[in-house]
């Protein structure tokens, strides 16, 4: 998982630590604030009425609540998985797949660069860096026709899911004289 991915995930993990904070104390502090309860009278009555069932039933949510904030947490912070592929009876290993789609990229003329991860099923994420006055369109058309195509070749599927994020390369410097 790449600096900026990890980065991502973990700032989203802490946003929403924040906003569940930030709305336990809303209503926990609005009974507080306001004369009238957050809850209807009549909700509130049962409850006086059932006060074991309030409980269990608040008790069961609060878990249950505990239990989601968690697995949400875990899933926002775990590391992607990296699948291997089996092709009759080899095994490809995904950081292999990787290499050969990136050098397959890096022979698409104005491809200054190619980054590859394999991820999910396996899914695709390109990243390409291109050089200056580098025809985009023609780039994008070889990139399917050839580099993805061999790849879905390779791995025998009809569909290969691919993202792809396009830069542009530094410009070289020019040395004024």
């Amino acid at each position: 998982m790449n600096r900026s991915n990890r980065t991502e995930r973990v700032m989203a993990f802490v946003v929403g630590a924040l906003a569940l904070l930030v709305g336990c104390a809303a209503v926990g502090l609005h009974r507080f604030a306001v004369d009238r309860p957050v809850l209807d009278p009549a909700v509130l009555d049962w409850a006086r009425g059932h006060v074991v069932a309030a409980r269990v039933g608040l008790g069961v949510l609060g878990v249950l609540a505990v239990v989601l904030g968690l697995r949400w947490a875990w899933c926002a912070v775990r590391p992607e998985r990296r699948p291997d592929v089996l092709l009759d009876d080899v095994v490809v290993t995904a950081k292999a797949l990787a290499a050969a789609v990136r050098a397959d990229a890096e022979q698409v003329d104005g491809v200054a660069g190619a980054k590859v991860s394999v991820v999910g099923t396996p899914a695709l994420r390109l990243r390409l860096t291109l050089r200056h006055g580098t025809d985009v369109t023609r780039v994008w058309r070889e990139l399917d026709d050839r580099v993805l195509s061999r790849a879905r070749a390779a791995l025998d599927v009809e569909v290969l899911p691919t993202a792809v994020r396009l830069d542009l390369a530094k410009r070289p410097r020019q040395r004024v004289r």
